[in-house]
């Protein structure tokens, strides 16, 4: 008994002389660590997009998340132009369109700044401004991290993927036009409008809007050859912020926020835009057979339109099976 106990006594001594050399392993750092939705379909000139946070795979928290470095996908070449600095707005309150109706007003809540194109949050989140509108179309990028706990600290190379798109620049929302004879009350229907929306600049706050007829000569909104329709809310009825500027081809207005229009005139929907084109400066191709030679037709084009990124834009509206006299 006294030879088991000693032999007993003999081996927890060891295990204690053991276990007092190793070192014993704090925390948890994982191989593993990953981003959901990687790679990261980063819309261009969308103001507040954020990418998913990292998923520290069971590693022991706090973590600390370091940037190291945005390379050009398949290179390891740094990616200078994402640590540009761009003039952005910073809004010091929500923008409110019932308060804030002049551009003395809007101002007084906004303030052009140079602000970097994206930052980098404690969670692992990319949080990218407006900014991104200058990088090009198509351009790819993966990026490498450093994490550390009480365990230690890892490198991750090539953890995520940032992948530059086209977001949804515009919409179309109405592209109709009715021919009406002088003094009548029966409005024909002409084929739809085809409107093409350009975008010229991926910065800025203008667009251009031009009206023409089926072989793309423009009518001229300053001599009086688009006109008000009645109450029907005309561009002018979106131009909150600047007038509407007309010329002999066109009418432009620097719309100052996006969307653009950011909201619809009460009675009416799809942000609508109505012109009445007088006889004298158009002729319809091809009209009823019913009608006399030579009838008098002006011409309604009804179309809506909505700007959802920053941009100069140009808006071609042709109105087909018409001709500008």
């Amino acid at each position: 008994m006294k030879k088991y106990i000693m032999i007993m006594g003999a081996l927890l001594l060891s295990v204690a002389i053991w276990t007092g050399c190793k070192k014993i392993t704090v925390g948890f750092l994982s191989d593993d660590v990953y981003f959901v939705g990687s790679p990261f379909q980063v819309e261009k000139g969308k103001n507040g997009f954020l990418t998913s946070e990292l998923k520290g795979d069971g590693s022991t928290v706090p973590l600390k998340i370091k940037l190291l470095k945005i390379k050009r996908k398949g290179t390891d070449q740094n990616a200078d132009e994402l640590y540009k600095e761009v003039p952005v707005y910073i809004y010091k309150t929500a923008f409110d369109p019932e308060v804030h109706t002049t551009l003395e007003k809007l101002n007084s809540i906004r303030e052009l700044k140079s602000k970097p194109i994206f930052e980098f949050l404690p969670s692992g989140q990319f949080l990218f401004t407006s900014g991104t509108a200058v990088i090009p179309t198509g351009s790819q990028y993966t990026f490498d991290l450093e994490l550390s706990n009480e365990s230690g600290t890892k490198t991750y190379s090539n953890i995520g993927e940032l992948d530059f798109v086209e977001a949804q620049a515009f919409s179309i929302n109405r592209n109709t036009a009715t021919y009406l004879q002088d003094g009548g009350a029966t409005f024909e229907s002409l084929p739809p409008v085809e409107i093409t929306v350009t975008k010229t600049a991926p910065t800025g706050t203008n667009v251009v809007v031009k009206y023409v007829d089926e072989d793309g000569v423009p009518f001229n909104p300053k001599a009086g050859e688009l006109i008000v329709r009645g109450d029907r809310p005309t561009l002018d009825s979106y131009a909150k912020f600047n007038p509407v500027l007309k010329t002999d081809t066109e009418m432009s207005l620097n719309f100052e926020i996006i969307p653009f229009p950011y909201k619809t005139i009460p009675g009416y929907g799809s942000f609508d835009i109505f012109y009445r084109i007088p006889s004298e400066f158009v002729k319809v191709s091809n009209p009823k057979a019913s009608y006399p030679v030579n009838t008098r037709f002006n011409i309604n084009p009804a179309i809506g339109f909505q700007l959802k990124q920053e941009g100069n834009y140009l808006v071609e509206v042709k109105i087909m099976g018409v001709k500008r006299k």
